[in-house]
């Protein structure tokens, strides 16, 4: 009995003692400053890799909780989504043929190009996301300055016009086309987002 109170004894020491030393040294690294916090260098592989899957994961607990509304892919509220984001998202997320604004090349992480064609972009997830922003990133909270209804707009869009054309989206954002016509996404026109 008393040598199974002694290495209970020891593991438990030992255990403690392993804590306090990896507390100390994660202290230690932290006020060492040894870590490059700037947006001009890349983040560690491992830490960013580390930091996407807890974003994915954070996301897919938290958000998509919200219903969409019944007309949610609705010609105006893409149109109301393409003249938000052009405004709000296009600095940082970038819009089609054109360069990324100053501000977008220089934050890091990078921010996702929300118009590329082969993206998801899951309304009910992009919602959650424009509404709560992502901390230790560049994406605001637009909840805390916009209203559902604009929100669910912008959500709409970047889902209804995953990898639009230039002519589509100056269309969508000014409702003219280069031509001087309206021009909706051809998919937008033909219905093929109705809900």
């Amino acid at each position: 009995m008393r040598f199974l109170h002694s290495t209970l004894a020891k593991i438990v020491a030992t255990a403690v003692g392993l804590l306090v030393l990896i507390g100390g040294g994660a202290l230690a690294f932290v006020r060492s400053g040894i870590y490059d916090v700037s947006a001009s260098s890349k983040d560690n592989p491992y830490l960013a890799a580390a930091l996407h899957a807890t974003y994915e994961a954070s996301l897919h607990r938290h958000g998509g909780r919200d219903i969409a509304p019944g007309d949610l892919l609705s010609l105006e509220n893409v149109r109301a989504g393409a003249r938000m984001y052009d405004a709000n998202c296009a600095t940082c997320h970038g819009a089609p043929d054109s360069p990324l604004s100053a501000v977008g090349q220089g934050i890091q992480p990078a921010a996702p190009s929300l118009l590329a064609a082969q993206r998801r972009n899951k309304p009910e997830l992009m919602f959650w996301v424009i509404k709560h922003g992502v901390n230790m990133t560049a994406m605001p909270s637009f909840g805390k300055t916009q209203s559902d209804q604009t929100l669910w707009q912008v959500a709409a869009f970047i889902y209804a016009e995953r990898g639009v054309s230039k002519e589509q989206y100056d269309g969508m954002v000014h409702g003219v086309s280069s031509s001087g016509t309206a021009a909706p996404s051809a998919r937008i026109a033909s219905g093929a987002h109705a809900q």
